[in-house]
C-alpha cells in the first residue's frame, strides 16, 4: 500500500480499536446528523479494513497470475517458434498448411522509390569516401613489382648483404609518363 492508503488502514483501525476500548456501549453520538452506535461505529471502521485487506489480496494474486503467465508464455513462445521450424522443414515456407497451425506467410517489405534512390545516392557516395573502384578501374591501379626489404639490427642501422631493393612497377598500358 502507499502511504496514504497505510495513514487510512492506520486511522480505521485505530478509531475501532479506540471506539471498542473507550465508547460507552449504551449511548449512540450524532456525526454527520445520523445517530451512531458503538456497533455501528465499529461495523463500519471493521469494513473499511476488510475492504482494504481484500484489495491487497487482490493485487498479490492478480501479481502471483501476471507472473504464471509470462513464465508459461516465455515456454510457449519457444515451442511455436520450434513449432514453425518444424513444419516449414515438414511442408515447405509456401506450404497452405501451414496456416491450419496459424502460421502466416511473411510479406516481402516493399521499398518506396525514394529509399531505393536514396540508398543508391548513399552507395554512390561511400564509394568515393572510401575510393572503393569497380573491376576494370582495378586493373588498371595495380601494380607489378615487390617491396623492397631491408633488415634492421638491434642498433637500427641496416645489416649489409640483407637488402634487397623494390621492383619498379610496370607502368599500365594508355598511361602517360611524365
Amino acid at each position: 500500500m502507499n502511504t496514504n492508503k497505510t495513514q487510512k488502514y492506520q486511522q480505521f483501525s485505530q478509531a475501532a480499536s479506540g471506539v471498542q476500548k473507550d465508547f460507552p456501549a449504551t449511548s449512540s453520538v450524532k456525526l454527520g446528523g445520523k445517530s451512531w452506535t458503538k456497533q455501528n461505529l465499529i461495523q463500519v471502521f471493521t469494513a473499511a479494513t476488510a475492504a482494504f485487506d481484500a484489495v491487497e489480496n487482490a493485487k498479490a494474486q492478480l501479481k502471483a497470475a501476471i507472473e504464471a503467465q509470462r513464465a508459461e508464455s516465455a515456454v510457449g513462445s519457444g515451442l511455436y517458434k520450434q513449432l514453425r521450424q518444424w513444419a516449414e522443414n515438414e511442408w515447405g515456407k509456401g506450404s497452405p498448411v501451414l496456416a491450419d497451425f496459424g502460421f502466416k506467410q511473411a510479406k516481402p517489405k516493399v521499398k518506396s522509390s525514394e529509399t531505393k534512390a536514396l540508398a543508391a545516392a548513399k552507395a554512390r557516395q561511400t564509394r568515393v569516401v572510401h575510393g572503393t573502384h569497380g573491376t576494370r578501374q582495378k586493373k588498371l591501379l595495380t601494380a607489378s613489382g615487390s617491396p623492397g626489404l631491408v633488415l634492421v639490427g638491434p642498433d637500427g642501422k641496416p645489416i649489409p648483404g640483407f637488402t634487397q631493393g623494390p621492383v619498379p612497377p610496370a607502368i599500365p598500358p594508355g598511361t602517360v609518363q611524365k
